[in-house]
C-alpha cells in the first residue's frame, strides 16, 4: 500500500525555495498583471505617425538652434539621421514598452510598501487609475507622442525624488520635460514642483533638500520664460528653407497643416500662436470642458473625498496647505486656454496629475493621507457593488474608442454594427 506523501512547512518552503517560477511570481504578482493589461489593451491598436502633428517635429534636432519642442527628436538624432515613419512607429512601440514597464513597478512597489490594511485600497486605487479613460490613455497612440514622454518624465522625477542617490536628477528631468513641450509648465510640472516643496518640510529643512528646491524652481522658471518667448530659429527666415533642411532626412510629407505646424512653432514667435488661440471659439473649448467635467464627475467626488479627509486628518497646518494645493492642482491647467490652441490634452494630465500625488503621498506613508485612503477604502468594500459600477463606467467608456481597425473590429463584434 502506497503512503500519501504529507509535506509539512518546512518542506514545502524548501520546495518552493527552490522553484525558480515561483520566485519569480512572488517578485512580479503585483507587477505583471497590471504589464500585462497595459500590453493587452495596446496590442490592438494602430499607431499611426502620420496624425501625430508633432511627428514633422521629430524630424529636427538643436542643429537647428535651441528650439522648443525639440528634444525627442533630438533623441532620436542619436540613433539615425533619417526618420522614417517605420522608425518613428518602432520608437514610439519602445516608448510605450518602457513606460508600460515603468507604470508596473510603481504599481507594484505602491502595493508592496503599503501596509497590511492599506494593500487592498491601494489596489482598489490602481485599478481605477487602469479603468479611466483620461489617466490610462496617456500610454496609448491617441495621445500625442510628446504627452505620453511626459508622463514618463513625470513619474520618473517622482521615483529620483524619494531616491537619496537620484533625486539630483529632478532638475534635469524638468529640463527635459520642458524642452519637449512647453504645455509641461502648466501640466504636470506644479505637481512636481509641490512634492518639491513638500520634501524639504517632510525632511526638516535639510540643506540637501532645500538646495534641490531652489535649482528645481529656477529651472522651471529660466526655461519655462525661455521656451514660452522664443523668437523662432535665427538660422530659417521661412518655413521653405526648413522644409528643404530636412530633404532626404525623412519620408514624411511637409503638406498642408503638417507644414502649418513647423511654420508656427519653429518659425513665428509666441505672439502668433497666442492670437491664434484668441481667435479660437472659446465658446467650444468650454462646452468640450463641461461635458468632460460632468463624465469625470464620479473621479471628481473620488478626489474630492481623499483630499478633505487628508486636511482634517493633518495636524500640520503647512501639510493642510500641501493638500489643499493638491486638491486645486488642475486649477494650473486654466493659462492654457490662452497659451495653446489644443488646450483638451491638458486634461489627461489634470487626472494623472491627482493620482500621482496621492499614490506618491501613499508611498511615503504620510499618516493622514493613509487614512483618508482607509476611509475610502471602508468606503468601496461596504459598497464593492458601486465601485464594481465605478470601473464598468469607466473602462467600457475607454473600450467605445476606435483606435485601429482591429480594435474596431473587437467592438463591432461585441456591441454590434450600425
Amino acid at each position: 500500500m502506497v503512503k500519501p506523501v504529507t509535506l509539512d512547512a518546512g518542506n514545502a518552503g524548501s520546495l518552493t525555495g527552490k522553484s525558480f517560477l515561483f520566485k519569480l511570481y512572488q517578485k512580479t504578482k503585483y507587477e505583471l498583471p497590471v504589464f500585462m493589461l497595459l500590453l493587452l489593451l495596446y496590442l490592438p491598436q494602430k499607431l499611426s505617425v502620420t496624425t501625430d502633428i508633432y511627428s514633422m517635429l521629430h524630424i529636427f534636432d538643436y542643429r537647428i538652434g535651441f528650439a522648443p519642442r525639440l528634444f525627442i527628436g533630438s533623441v532620436m538624432s542619436l540613433f539615425t539621421d533619417y526618420k522614417s515613419q517605420a522608425f518613428m512607429e518602432q520608437f514610439f512601440f519602445v516608448v510605450f514598452i518602457l513606460e508600460a514597464v515603468l507604470f508596473a513597478f510603481v504599481a507594484g512597489r505602491i502595493i508592496r510598501k503599503a501596509g497590511d490594511e492599506s494593500k487592498e485600497i491601494a489596489a482598489l486605487l490602481i485599478a481605477l487609475f487602469l479603468a479611466v479613460p483620461y489617466s490610462l490613455a496617456s500610454l496609448y497612440p491617441r495621445l500625442l507622442s510628446v504627452d505620453r514622454v511626459l508622463v514618463i518624465f513625470t513619474l520618473s522625477a517622482l521615483i529620483a525624488l524619494n531616491k537619496k542617490g537620484f533625486k539630483w536628477l529632478v532638475p534635469a528631468l524638468i529640463f527635459m520635460s520642458l524642452a519637449t513641450y512647453t504645455g509641461y509648465a502648466f501640466t504636470y510640472m506644479p505637481a512636481v514642483a509641490l512634492l518639491l516643496i513638500y520634501e524639504v518640510t517632510r525632511n526638516n529643512h535639510s540643506k540637501q533638500n532645500i538646495l534641490l528646491c531652489f535649482f528645481g524652481f529656477v529651472t522651471m522658471a529660466g526655461f519655462s520664460a525661455y521656451f514660452f518667448l522664443y523668437e523662432g530659429v535665427d538660422n530659417f527666415n521661412h518655413v521653405d528653407d526648413l522644409v528643404a533642411y530636412a530633404a532626404g532626412k525623412t519620408d514624411l510629407p511637409f503638406v498642408g497643416y503638417f507644414k502649418d505646424v513647423v511654420d508656427t512653432l519653429l518659425i513665428k514667435s509666441p505672439e502668433n500662436l497666442w492670437n491664434t488661440t484668441l481667435a479660437m471659439d472659446l465658446h467650444m473649448r468650454f462646452y468640450g470642458e463641461i461635458t468632460a467635467t460632468i463624465f469625470l464627475l464620479p473621479l471628481i467626488a473620488v478626489f474630492v473625498f481623499l483630499w478633505i479627509n487628508a486636511i482634517k486628518a493633518s495636524s500640520n497646518k503647512f501639510e493642510k496647505l500641501v493638500f489643499v494645493l493638491g486638491l486645486l492642482a488642475p486649477v494650473a491647467r486654466f493659462p492654457m486656454f490662452i497659451l495653446s490652441t489644443n488646450f483638451y490634452r491638458g486634461r489627461i494630465a489634470v487626472v494623472v496629475v491627482q493620482f500621482f500625488l496621492i499614490f506618491y503621498f501613499l508611498y511615503t506613508g504620510n499618516p493622514a493621507v493613509t487614512a483618508a485612503a482607509k476611509r475610502l477604502g471602508e468606503f468601496f468594500k461596504n459598497h464593492f457593488l458601486l465601485y464594481l459600477l465605478l470601473i464598468a463606467y469607466f473602462a467600457l467608456a475607454f473600450f467605445s474608442f476606435q483606435t485601429g481597425e482591429v480594435w474596431k473590429d473587437i467592438r463591432g463584434a461585441l456591441v454590434g454594427r450600425v
